[in-house]
């Protein structure tokens, strides 16, 4: 090891808390790299896993292939497992207790683990005289069947009778009570397991989910199967495993009178979270965001260990300069401060490695009960470190030290023997860099213009406390922006409907269907409740009355006319109360005999992948809407409104829908302006939100039971919207977490860097004190130095976060469309936050000031 280097280290040793804290600002920033590659890996495996629970391993579904085509795709290299699936059809259940799903619909498969089917009890069936239930039937259907016992079951087709027609009724059409079973064959089956399926759950809105097996040996030539496979290699086949899948698809001919459009179905989901899309705009997206995310901490990391080097020169430029003097060359300069970040790096690298894996590992580790509760998944929340992250995170540390330790590097190869002993590269004296406003001694007093002349006396660290302030400034805005817009688009993105159980009731007679829907309204097991009634009005529009959001999307009819839908809904009184409390509506406003209604004009509308918030009609409150169901009636616009009402759909794909809210009152008052036929046009629901879906669905059945001359039917999204509000949940979990860790690490940084700034002025301050400044002169001139730090960070810091705000938001609006918004607690809180951070680091650097003797502090060298 050479002098230099052999200096350097006894350098490092000799000033071991300057070298501890630049160690401890590499840990930090390692640490922080190795939590978020982590936190990648970890919950895209988390991810993966459970749409693997939810709906298999699949990731392609050829659909309609006839049985004589079948093995073309299972003998196919590139397939590694396959599910043959076979649509039996529906099972009447003579005795279920939910009138809304009387039947089973079964289907046989080949390979149930495919498709995401796992015993809960028993096993699964493995041939076509076997049967599996699904968990859901036996907690709400009523029927005490069990694993072992033998059932008949009667398959046939439903249909129903509209105009003297038969119409066949499918999977997605719910039970009607005029509906007709037709029986076709008897089949028997022995019950071996109860299943978890919740991908199948929902699949047939009139009945319970069942499952067979299947025999490749017994395929029907001509009769229609669907085969999902899993490929060997997924994801090193990554996009290509569209045009793999297209390849396989081009060999099958498929049946007659196909069903199904299109050949293939993809495991969406999975093969998102894998990395694989075909939607490139959407892949963009996510790509510019993590781009966003990576600036941020590589911005980060840069700033706290370049300040650190920074400072180091500066105590030890004197070292440098004599070294210069005896014979020292810039090489040999510049590799002392290459080699100082060296030695940091092989401390700092794996130390930071192992903390941000621990770190994360018991942050995951708490959360994973956390996580398995709201997934309802039996896998645990792991650590998963990909081998290419350690890389990267090495390999970026590396650079990032280097690029870190180069400026400072140059400038200590510049070091002269004769500007090192007189200190005056880090502090140059010349009166227009030091001159200072008369203004500031009028307002501040003499303290306040000492301080800003010391600032800019001493350039070199006053620019860089500034940009680590600016710099925090900026991580933790940009952090905070980055939060809210993903919340933003989530909330435009998730599912579309509000509620996780609806009943929906409509007849001839609304009185019964009023008693049935205000029964419902007095269940115990809802967490709220909302009873709606609904009647479609056309609407004709004048190009004068529809916003452009509408003109631009929607087409002229021949009368030069905008053909749209009126929905006018009415909500029960509490409910109605509320939304006009949450709206900021006075209830006043729709008092009086006429009809009034509250125009809803904001919707947010899904076009393909994108979504935008747009306004419909430009009426104004106090214009009329008239009613074309009815001649000679109008409906008032009392208020008009961007609040959503809690029955309406989150997001629209038909911007011809507009909504107008009234009250129970108002909307009988409409009916009786009817007639007869107006009574068969209404449509009245009752949505639910519970955390005890299995008991409510038991205390609805009877009530429904009690009214078989009502039409009703169920819809149950409690299962997809527990994952979609689980997937939000823990993403907002990670994300604020981050929000909290740049707020750390940028917190440190300022910290490190006034304080150290502090302690390398200590020799200025016992000559300061020398000549008698006051230990309150004192004081006051460095709270105006901070004061001056906070106010200099602030000009520069918040300019340039608004810019990455927008870009932020200019990257996520690719595919979400709203409104650039200022986080502005946010904001209030940087402002404060800057000024809290540089109090406590000067009133730190001040306490470790009154520790030190004036004759101590002049003659010593280093800190």
């Amino acid at each position: 090891m050479n002098i230099v280097n052999q200096l350097t280290l006894r350098y490092m040793k000799q000033n071991k808390s300057r070298t501890l804290v630049t160690i401890i600002g590499v840990i930090i920033s390692v640490a922080m790299l190795t939590a978020v590659f982590s936190i990648s890996s970890s919950f895209m495996d988390m991810m993966q896993r459970n749409t693997i629970a939810y709906t298999g391993k699949w990731q392609a579904a050829f659909l309609d292939v006839a049985g004589e085509d079948v093995a073309v795709i299972t003998n196919t290299e590139a397939i590694e497992r396959y599910d043959i699936d076979q649509d039996l059809g529906f099972a009447r259940l003579s005795n279920s207790a939910n009138r809304a799903k009387p039947y089973l619909y079964i289907t046989g498969h080949s390979n149930h683990e495919v498709i995401g089917i796992s015993p809960i009890d028993g096993r699964l069936p493995k041939n076509d005289n076997e049967l599996a239930l699904s968990s859901q039937f036996l907690q709400t259907a009523g029927v005490s069947w069990k694993v072992g016992d033998v059932v008949t079951l009667d398959f046939g087709k439903r249909s129903l009778n509209k105009d003297g027609t038969s119409e066949t009724l499918g999977n997605n059409d719910p039970y009607q009570s005029k509906e007709v079973f037709t029986p076709t064959k008897t089949k028997t089956y022995t019950i071996t397991g109860i299943v978890q399926a919740p991908a199948k759950e929902q699949e047939a809105m009139a009945a319970y989910r069942a499952f067979s097996g299947l025999s490749e040996g017994n395929l029907e030539e001509g009769f229609p199967y669907t085969v999902r496979v899993e490929y060997k290699d997924f994801k090193g086949l990554g996009d290509n495993i569209y045009e793999t899948s297209n390849t396989i698809a081009s060999k099958v001919s498929g049946v007659k009178n196909q069903v199904n459009e299109d050949k293939i179905k993809y495991n969406r989901d999975l093969l998102l979270y894998s990395g694989i899309s075909n939607d490139s705009r959407f892949l963009d997206t996510i790509y510019l965001a993590i781009f966003s995310v990576g600036s941020i901490i590589l911005i980060g990391s840069f700033s706290l260990i370049y300040n650190a080097f920074s400072i180091s020169l500066s105590e030890r430029s004197r070292t440098l300069g004599m070294l210069s003097s005896v014979g020292a060359t810039k090489q040999q300069k510049r590799a002392s401060v290459f080699f100082e970040a060296a030695v940091i790096g092989v401390i700092a690298i794996p130390a930071g490695l192992f903390f941000g894996s621990i770190g994360i590992g018991v942050t995951l580790h708490l959360l994973s009960p956390f996580i398995q509760k709201m997934f309802v998944v039996s896998e645990p929340m792991r650590l998963v470190i990909e081998p290419y992250s350690i890389i990267a995170v090495i390999l970026f540390s590396i650079l990032t030290l280097l690029i870190s330790a180069w400026f400072p590097a140059v400038r200590a190869s510049r070091i002269t023997p004769i500007t090192a002993i007189r200190q005056t590269k880090d502090i140059e004296i010349k009166g227009k860099d030091v001159r200072t406003s008369k203004m500031t001694r009028k307002l501040f007093g003499y303290e306040a213009e000492l301080g800003l002349k010391n600032l800019k006396r001493n350039k070199h660290h006053y620019r860089s406390t500034v940009f680590s302030l600016a710099i925090s400034v900026i991580l933790y805005l940009a952090a905070s922006s980055f939060s809210l817009y993903m919340d933003k688009s989530y909330n435009m993105a998730q599912a579309p409907l509000p509620y996780d159980l609806s009943v929906y009731a409509r007849g001839a007679d609304l009185e019964r269907v009023k008693s049935l829907t205000n029964e419902l309204m007095s269940v115990q097991n809802a967490t709220t409740k909302v009873k709606t009634q609904l009647l479609y009005n056309d609407l004709y529009l004048n190009e004068s009355e529809v916003t452009t959001d509408i003109s631009s999307r929607h087409t002229l009819n021949p009368d030069g006319k905008y053909n749209m839908a009126a929905k006018i809904v009415s909500l029960d009184e509490a409910s109605f109360a509320a939304y006009l409390r949450s709206a900021g509506i006075d209830a006043k406003k729709l008092e009086g005999d006429e009809i009034s209604a509250i125009l809803v004009n904001q919707i947010t509308l899904k076009e393909k992948h994108n979504f935008t918030d747009i306004t419909q009609l430009t009426a104004q409150e106090g214009s009329e809407i008239p009613l074309t169901m009815i001649e000679g009636a109008k409906v008032g616009i009392a208020s008009i409104t961007d609040k959503r009402p809690p029955f309406m759909m989150r997001y629209e794909e038909d911007v011809s829908s507009v909504t107008f809210v009234v009250s129970e009152r108002d909307f009988d008052k409409l009916r009786e302006l009817g007639n007869d036929m107006l009574t068969e046009q209404i449509f009245s629901e009752v949505q639910f939100t519970t955390e005890q879906s299995a008991a409510l669905e038991n205390e609805i059945n009877p009530i429904i039971n009690k009214y078989p001359d009502v039409h009703v039917y169920t819809t149950n999204l409690i299962a997809e919207r527990q994952d979609a509000m689980n997937r939000a949940t823990v993403t907002s979990v990670f994300l604020y977490g981050f929000v909290v860790l740049i707020g750390l690490i940028c917190m440190a940084n300022i910290i490190n860097t006034i304080s150290t700034g502090m302690a390398l002025r200590k020799r200025e301050f016992a000559m300061l004190a020398s000549i008698g400044m006051t230990p309150e002169g004192m004081k006051k001139m460095l709270r105006f130095e901070g004061f001056f730090y906070g106010m200099k960070s602030l000009i520069y810091g918040l300019p340039i976060s608004l810019c990455v705000m927008f870009f932020i938001y200019m990257s996520l609006s690719r595919n979400f469309e709203f409104a650039f918004t200022l986080p502005w607690a946010n904001l209030i809180i940087a402002g404060i936050g800057v000024f809290f951070i540089v109090g406590i680091s000067i009133l730190y650097a001040t306490r470790k000031y009154k520790e030190q003797s004036i004759v101590e502090s002049l003659k010593n060298e280093n800190i």
